[in-house]
């Protein structure tokens, strides 16, 4: 599994470079399927997770599966990293400085499905040194198109999943540029600015 993970961070660097989106219109939210957590996936170990990430000083947030005995910390399904070059604009359109710092929160705005809020709305990441964005969705119904069987046409549907972006309730989505790993049930995105993310097809 080490020398995956190994190969998977090495592919990341070259594929998340690529365009991957649905063109200006964006799709909207009716054309959008969300992906369902399983009903046999153990509980979310917190809904709600906040980090300072700081200009000069590389940081991430993970969020994490509840373990075997409520309270303990289980798998790992989400994790955000800002570089310590990340930063590029405040909410209010400011650069940053040298020293600055910002705190970011990830809300999990469904427990449910993979669909996530990150905030201050309007935080925005460098173009050449972006923040990065890693789900996995190993815990999820793997019966993607809900037949109630899984088969030929769910593995196709998970090869079309991606991570998805809208910038609030009623706006269209548009899928980020990243890079999917099968085998790892692992998908990697840059993200540009804040707003609401979810893992989809």
């Amino acid at each position: 599994m080490r020398r995956k993970t190994v190969i998977a961070g090495a592919l990341a660097l070259v594929l998340l470079g690529c365009a991957d989106n649905t063109g200006p219109a964006g799709v909207p939210e009716a054309q959008l399927t969300i992906v369902r957590q399983d009903t046999l996936a153990p509980p979310l170990l917190e809904t709600q997770a906040s980090f300072w990430a700081k200009v000069g000083d590389g940081r991430e947030i993970r969020l994490f599966y509840q373990g075997a005995v409520p309270g303990d910390t289980g798998e790992e399904y989400l994790r955000f990293e800002v570089p310590g070059d990340g930063l590029s604009r405040k909410p209010d359109g400011t650069a940053f400085l040298p020293g600055d710092s910002i705190l970011i929160t990830v809300t999990v705005l469904d427990q449910t499905r993979f669909h996530y809020q990150f905030e201050p709305s309007g935080l925005r990441f460098s173009a050449d040194h972006p923040a990065r964005l890693k789900i996995k969705y190993f815990d999820c119904n793997h019966d993607f198109n809900g037949d109630g069987v899984e088969d030929s046409e769910d593995v196709r549907i998970e090869g079309l999943l991606g991570i998805w972006e809208r910038s609030g309730t009623g706006a269209p989505w548009f899928r980020l540029s990243g890079v999917q790993f099968e085998e790892l049930d692992e998908l990697d995105a840059n993200i540009p600015s804040f707003t609401e993310h979810a893992v989809a097809w």
